[in-house]
């Protein structure tokens, strides 16, 4: 089958084509044609060498297909269903798969790109443990978009609690994680205060729900955007995906007693916290790793019913994997690049 590989640590240039072997699934695994994959942050950073994908690896872990063949201990009708994909497939029999919290299970196979070779492939294996059915109303471009750029937002609100009536601060919110958790607040209740370092981006973030956008914000500005929100002492909560460029700005913009959630993996680097801050005002930070299946399967259903609209930035084929990541790097796209094998 074909693949884009890692032949290096670097740039988008070291993205190239290959061939590997189709894998075989294991007797209680699936074998999904891709049928697209997402274009994640994570996959950048793997790329550059900062997360744990060695040289050579298949990267991706957003994916959408067709199941086309079972192990044979695999229970239930699965075979040519469309299936969206989870970036990790648990074990199933841990403390964290029985209570339900499968984003923390490390005893399964592990985690598509690193662990598992990802979705920059033809195919890949799955388990009916990380796999939801796709309705034929959601098209695989759509699909791929679900675990990741979609449920990470969902789980990260869930994580921080919002309620509706609050005021809730995204930043990176032109990104994949960031134009769903626009969407995704709003339809909380929550009255959405997008942040993004593009002005490009701003006609898109008021359509994806935003009632406010601003462009590079100092901390002043978010106080007054906050003020003219009816908190003059500061917004509720604040989803964090950028990481450090972000974070000391909106976190001085968070009432006392306000909660910031720091969601997918932002570039490793010291973020300036303020432990006087923390303490004075009460606050509290939190982290959400990726999405369940049990959050999958509800965004799968707010999906089908129109609640939140997946955005596809643009689609390139996989051989063109360097294209999509250096388009990501240039920070001009609002939604998830995606590959197509």
């Amino acid at each position: 089958m074909r693949v884009a590989e890692l032949a290096a640590h670097g740039g988008p240039e070291v993205l190239v084509r290959g061939t590997r072997p189709v894998p075989e699934p294991a007797a209680d695994q699936l074998l999904v044609r891709v049928g697209a994959c997402g274009v994640c942050g994570h996959d950048a950073l793997a790329r550059r060498g900062l997360l744990a994908a060695p040289v050579g690896s298949v990267l991706g872990h957003e994916v959408a297909g067709r199941v086309e063949a079972v192990g044979a201990d695999v229970d239930g009708d699965w075979t040519g269903r469309r299936v969206a994909l989870v970036q990790r497939i648990p074990c199933g029999w841990c403390p964290e798969c029985a209570a339900g919290t499968t984003a923390r299970c490390r005893q399964g196979p592990g985690f598509y790109g690193e662990d598992l070779p990802g979705g920059y492939a033809e195919y890949v294996v799955a388990s009916p443990l990380n796999a939801v059915p796709l309705p034929d109303g959601v098209d695989d471009v759509a699909g791929a978009l679900l675990t990741c750029a979609v449920g990470t937002g969902l789980k990260a609100l869930r994580t921080a609690g919002v309620q509706a009536g609050d005021v809730v601060v995204v930043t990176g919110a032109g990104g994949g994680v960031g134009v769903h958790a626009v969407q995704l607040a709003r339809h909380l209740g929550a009255v959405v205060v997008a942040v993004t370092g593009d002005a490009s981006k701003v006609a898109a973030l008021q359509d994806a729900g935003a009632t406010e956008v601003a462009v590079r914000p100092d901390g002043r500005e978010l106080r007054r955007i906050a003020a003219g929100l009816d908190r003059p002492r500061g917004v509720d909560v604040v989803v964090e995906t950028t990481g450090a460029p972000t974070f000391a700005v909106v976190l001085r913009a968070l009432r006392p007693g306000g909660r910031l959630v720091l969601v997918g993996n932002t570039a490793p680097a010291d973020l300036p916290l303020d432990p006087g801050l923390l303490i004075v005002r009460e606050l509290a930070v939190l982290g959400s790793a990726h999405a369940t299946r049990a959050d999958l399967v509800e965004v799968v259903d707010l999906v089908t019913v129109g609640v939140v609209r997946p955005v596809a930035a643009q689609v390139w084929p996989l051989a063109h994997a360097a294209a999509a990541h250096a388009a990501l790097d240039g920070r001009t796209l609002v939604g998830r690049a995606v590959l197509v094998p």
